[in-house]
């Protein structure tokens, strides 16, 4: 997990591991009660089915669900 600054809006963020996929991906720094991603005892993150609990887990969010600017970013790296 690192952290860093999102380069469109400068918003703190922790780039994260998908465990399923290995590629990283932005969370917003604090954790939220409806948050679907939560952070595995290795570090690396993984999306809630819905209506999965996660206990007492903190919740994440991705960055790219509260950035003003997401659009900017979608679909890079995936050929669009």
């Amino acid at each position: 997990m690192d952290r860093g600054r999102c380069r469109s809006c400068g918003e703190p963020i922790l780039w994260v591991e998908m465990a399923a996929t290995g590629r990283k991906m932005p969370l917003d720094v604090l954790p939220v009660p409806a948050g679907n991603v939560v952070l595995g005892p290795d570090g690396r993150a993984r999306v809630l089915g819905k209506g999965e609990d996660a206990g007492e887990t903190p919740r994440y969010v991705s960055h790219y669900a509260t950035c003003p600017q997401a659009v900017t970013w979608r679909g890079r790296g995936r050929g669009g």
